[in-house]
This record gives C-alpha cells, structure tokens and sequence, in this order.
C-alpha cells in the first residue's frame, strides 16, 4: 500500500498505528538515532502533509487518464473523494494564509 498505517491499524497483532503516533508525539525526546532511522524509511512527521501528498498524486494520475477535464465535485477516484479534495484546495486558495509551499505546485 502506498500509505502508513492509522492510529489503531495493526500489523502482526502489534498497534504499530500507535506506535507512529507516539513517535510523532515524542519526535524532540528521540535521539539523533532514531530520528535518522524514521527518515531514512521516509517516516511522515505530518499526517496532514503525507495524506495532502496523497491525494495530489492521486490527482496527477487522474490527470494522465482524463487530459481533458478536472473532476466534478463529487467524483470519486481510486475509491477518494478527489473532487471534494479539488474544492477545498481551491477554497483554501482564496485564504490570506496558504499552507507552505502547496501552493506553488
């Protein structure tokens, strides 16, 4: 799967969802270490972030299979609501405080 587990997944009867949450909640207890270790396998500091990039490479497929249009509101792709996605990257365009550097793709 193209994703990190959520809060209460399991894997192999252990609550690794969890265990992510932890390590994102003690990210400035960790050591140099472990930190370095959660990187090297791409480990999501930011949920928001990993499921924004989701749903943009989602998109970007979207994209390649229908050149000619955008999704409708309530047009679903890959079982996501990609439309309602389209909506609200659109409305939070409009705010006077963008989110990072989303904008700029």
């Amino acid at each position: 799967k193209d994703r990190w587990p959520t809060q209460k997944e399991k894997y192999k009867s252990k609550n690794i969802g969890s265990w992510c949450v932890r390590q994102r909640a003690m990210k400035k207890q960790l050591t140099p270490e472990q930190t370095a270790k959660l990187d090297a396998i791409g480990f999501p500091w930011s949920v928001h972030n990993e499921r924004w990039e989701h749903c943009l490479k989602l998109l970007e497929e979207y994209r390649q299979e229908h050149k000619d249009r955008w999704p409708t509101q309530k047009e679903k792709y890959k079982s996501k609501n990609i439309g309602s996605w389209c909506v609200r990257q659109r409305a939070m365009k409009k705010t006077t405080h963008p989110r990072t550097n989303r904008q700029a793709r």
